[in-house]
């Protein structure tokens, strides 16, 4: 690290970025999903421009995300949310530091398209007057489709006809203590397929599998993408055969063909196969809590 040139965060923010025309995998950032953005964005006022002071008022999504959020709607119609944070950057020969935004994490979800991403990434640092624009991912000149434009003043402001919110903490609801619990009982049943599980299936696609078992045995799901942050519909039917399932994964321009086993032990993991244009790989899913 170059020691004339040093970065002190202080205040982070999730941003969410809307079109005018409208840590880890799995955490609460990434179960925020478009549906939950939309719903936040009726129950705030649009902002004019958006201060660390302001941000830092805000409820965070959880403990482990100690980030208010704000929420913004992009030039192009897209959704993006990302975790931010406020610091300063001293630079050799200039007497005061300069403010900078690091953009932490951000997901940008296509708006015709309800789960799908257009970009995504992390780290990214704004110097005062660099704006960036949400729909590709990228810091751009000023007048080249920005969303946003961070100020000599520190301040977030939206750029051309982008609208700022602010998410004022998680919109995901609160855990069910009394939802079925794969361990009070002997042996698997269809049920025990339910839950979020980190899967990796040939470590090429990874990412989170979040499943709904009926009393018919059916299931419901999403596949969050650890690559794209993509949310795919996952769905399927448990055999009689209480801890084997078949799943399909519709992905953006193909299908991937999953045939699980569920451990009856503890029930803590599933693994088998998964097909995808007729190549067969190997799978594994542990179950997170």
């Amino acid at each position: 690290m170059n020691p004339n040139s040093v970065l002190l965060r202080t205040a982070a923010v999730c941003l969410v970025v809307f079109g005018a025309n409208l840590a880890s995998a799995g955490d609460l950032f990434d179960r925020h999903s478009l549906a939950e953005l939309k719903l936040a964005t009726k129950e705030s006022p649009a902002l004019a421009e958006l201060s660390s002071a302001t941000a830092a008022k805000w409820q965070p999504l959880s403990a482990k995300i100690n980030s208010p959020c704000l929420i913004v709607q992009t030039n192009d119609g897209h959704w993006s949310k990302a975790l931010l944070s406020w610091g300063q950057r001293k630079v050799k020969g200039r007497e005061n530091p300069l403010p900078v935004l690091v953009l932490e994490r951000f997901v940008t979800y296509r708006g015709d398209r309800e789960g799908q991403t257009t970009a995504n990434g992390k780290e990214v640092m704004l110097f005062a007057g660099h704006s960036f624009s949400f729909d590709i991912g990228q810091v751009v000149p000023s007048g080249s489709g920005a969303d946003i434009e961070f100020t000599e003043a520190g301040l977030v402001k939206p750029v051309g006809d982008a609208k700022l919110f602010g998410l004022n903490g998680s919109r995901l609801p609160a855990a069910d203590a009394a939802k079925p619990n794969p361990n009070d009982h002997d042996g698997v049943l269809p049920r025990d397929f339910a839950g979020t599980w980190k899967v990796s299936i040939d470590g090429r696609w990874t990412g989170i599998w979040e499943i709904n078992v009926d009393e018919q045995r059916t299931v419901l799901g999403k596949f969050v993408s650890d690559d794209t942050k993509s949310r795919y519909e996952l769905y399927g039917k448990v055999s009689n055969i209480p801890h084997q399932a078949k799943l399909e994964i519709d992905l953006a321009n193909s299908q991937i063909s999953v045939d699980a086993l569920l451990f009856t032990t503890d029930k803590s993991t599933m693994a088998g196969t998964a097909t995808l244009a007729s190549r067969k790989f190997a799978f594994v899913a542990t179950r997170q809590e």
